[in-house]
């Protein structure tokens, strides 16, 4: 059972929790949302994946819980449009970044009413070893989720990652 931790408001971790829990077919997640309040009794919880949506760097600031938290992750999703979480990237190599800049792993190459384009624009390598390859898929949302798009973004990269079909829409 792949255990998720979450960097994220806590609205944002409800949409990831369910979006990743309502698509996964072979696989149980557990997802946990991180913040200074539950950052005490997730110190020695090993993630399989963490999602790092949020601005984290004042928290690294009055926290080593956190640098624990990261060293011992499997995979680190970082969102790379927060200009504060690109210090993450440059000391971590093994992180896939995702967002709307043009050097995020993961990004959305077109937006057209209900209708994302994701692309993988880096190799990944899932959790099985295997390399999966730079592509783009195309999803459908609903409407009222286009302010979910970073969500949409690391909900497909954890399915994608565990080899979980990616579904045509999300909601």
């Amino acid at each position: 059972m792949p255990f998720i931790g979450v960097f994220a408001k806590e609205n944002d971790n409800n949409f990831i929790k369910n979006e990743i829990c309502k698509n996964s077919k072979t696989k149980k997640f557990e997802v946990f949302n991180i913040n200074k309040k539950s950052l005490d009794n997730l110190k020695n919880v090993k993630f399989d994946v963490l999602i790092i949506k949020e601005d984290i760097s004042k928290l690294l600031e009055t926290s080593n819980y956190i640098r624990n938290i990261i060293e011992k992750a499997n995979y680190i999703l970082v969102n790379i449009d927060i200009k504060d979480n690109k210090i993450l990237v440059e000391k971590n190599k093994s992180m896939i970044t995702y967002g709307f800049n043009t050097n995020a792993k993961i990004t959305i190459s077109s937006i057209k009413e209900d209708n994302i384009m994701l692309c993988i624009q880096n190799k990944i390598q899932d959790i099985n070893e295997k390399i999966i390859e730079e592509q783009e898929v195309g999803i459908k949302i609903m409407k009222h989720n286009i302010n979910k798009l970073y969500n949409i973004m690391a909900v497909f990269t954890v399915l994608k990652i565990y080899g979980e079909f990616i579904p045509y829409t999300l909601s």
